[in-house]
């Protein structure tokens, strides 16, 4: 074949945007839930979570409002963004969830911006018969330790964000709900200022002055919100990074913990292992 007598294929502009992103799964499963019983489940992640609804009917709650998710509706949730999941008690539901980090972290704005998800994003009718298929084998592939499972997660989590994202279009903007407390719009600030400064050695006194508040009154908002004190919402909210550095760089223990504003190595440690039921130095090694 000649294939000088063919149209060349050029990067589009969303193909291009989609290149500075790279998305590693973490987690992956499903959760099933009969009629008959009324459920509400309150979670804050520290990672990226897409909710995936498979069958049934829910509401979904956060600081943007409340949605109804119907069946094909997905949801695309933002680290430590506190929120609750209720199911209908005259309806079972069945969703898939699923886990990932936004590499690298200097990404994390564009990615935020392209996909709509300062706290939660909702794609309604996003899953159709061909997505849930490939949920399934990709989730029986995860089960099993299939070999080059990992990567096939990593390849449907990627046509997954790039399905939303072409689907978008048109679609209204993500709807904020008309009282957020002054305690949530604290803590989104704060969260804010971390992205915009997440390889500086961030303290509570610099949040307290990115919010202009004390740090009694920080204190206060962030337990009413996420149930952590400010300083070990730091830490956790540092993880995704760590578990990153860990994986990717060539900085030691000691090096990480200074940089994550841990006082030592064996403070650091001692705060991943009750974490992750794992030392850093055993994580490092399991993940290359």
């Amino acid at each position: 074949m000649d294939f000088s007598q063919l149209a060349s294929i050029r990067k589009d502009s969303l193909s291009q945007a989609m290149e500075q992103f790279v998305f590693y799964p973490l987690a992956f499963g499903r959760w099933k839930q009969g009629p008959g019983i009324p459920d509400a489940r309150r979670s804050l992640s520290q990672h990226y979570k897409l909710t995936l609804v498979a069958e049934g009917t829910a509401r979904f709650s956060c600081s943007s409002g409340t949605h109804v998710l119907h069946r094909g509706d997905v949801v695309l949730m933002a680290p430590f963004i506190p929120y609750e999941v209720r199911m209908d008690p005259e309806d079972g539901l069945d969703m898939f969830y699923l886990y990932f980090e936004v590499t690298p972290a200097s990404s994390l704005p564009a990615f935020s911006q392209l996909f709509q998800c300062t706290d939660a994003a909702l794609y309604p009718g996003l899953i159709d018969p061909a997505l849930r298929i490939m949920l399934e084998q990709n989730l029986d592939l995860y089960q099993r330790g299939t070999p080059g499972q990992f990567l096939s997660l990593q390849l449907l989590l990627t046509r997954l964000m790039l399905v939303m994202r072409q689907r978008s279009d048109g679609l209204p903007a993500p709807r904020r709900a008309a009282q957020v407390s002054n305690g949530e719009r604290v803590v989104q600030e704060c969260v804010e200022y971390l992205d915009e400064h997440m390889r500086e050695n961030v303290q509570v006194q610099d949040l307290c002055k990115a919010a202009n508040v004390s740090q009694s009154y920080l204190y206060k908002c962030f337990d009413q919100v996420t149930g952590m004190s400010t300083r070990e919402f730091i830490r956790r909210y540092r993880m995704p990074q760590i578990e990153m550095q860990l994986r990717q760089e060539n900085l030691s223990i000691q090096q990480i913990a200074e940089q994550n504003g841990f006082s030592s190595a064996s403070a650091f440690s001692r705060m991943f292992h009750n974490q992750y039921g794992i030392s850093p130095a055993a994580y490092r090694k399991r993940s290359r």
